[in-house]
């Protein structure tokens, strides 16, 4: 059994839900959901969002702030590409988020560490424009896939070894396998 996403009530779907109120969500809207998350790991799609003028809508950037519950566990598990959640943040960082940001200064605990952390936020300022602005240009996205490339190359090597035969007398060695 699939889990359903987070009802109307949530922050990010509030505006959504005051201008589609009248219609009925999709009995599929998790999986609907899940595919366009993982969509978002695909540099190509992202610079097809950036050129198409579609990234920088608010109401687009209001729903990828809605998207941020696929960064809990009891949804993060049913992901394929997590790395599409490192992109969901560059693309509307969590301090980018005036809801969030009011949320963590009315706790009284820790409010020192708050304060710098959300001084730091208002320093920075980024509100994730930047990566939508760079994702446009060409170079930038074939930057992007290059190093998504290389990170999945490490992990493969991490995860499963250099090769079967490399090590103990299996047949190739490091010269025959080209490495």
């Amino acid at each position: 059994m699939t889990a359903q996403p987070p009802g109307n009530g949530t922050k990010g779907a509030a505006a959504a839900a005051t201008t589609a109120s009248q219609l009925p969500l999709p009995p599929n809207r998790f999986e609907l959901e899940l595919e366009f998350v993982q969509s978002l790991a695909s540099p190509a799609y992202l610079h097809y969002l950036a050129t198409s003028g579609i990234m920088y809508q608010s109401s687009f950037l209001d729903f990828l702030r809605y998207l941020r519950y696929w960064k809990r566990p009891e949804y993060a598990k049913y992901l394929l590409y997590p790395h599409c959640l490192y992109f969901l943040d560059l693309l509307v960082p969590p301090s980018s988020d005036p809801e969030e940001s009011d949320a963590e200064g009315d706790d009284e605990s820790g409010g020192e560490e708050k304060k710098r952390r959300k001084e730091h936020s208002n320093n920075a300022a980024d509100s994730g424009e930047a990566f939508r602005r760079e994702m446009a240009q060409l170079p930038f996205r074939n930057f992007v896939h290059e190093q998504q490339f290389y990170s999945w190359q490490f992990r493969s090597a991490r995860l499963y070894g250099r090769g079967a035969g490399t090590k103990e007398g299996g047949g190739q060695t490091e010269d025959q396998a080209g490495c």
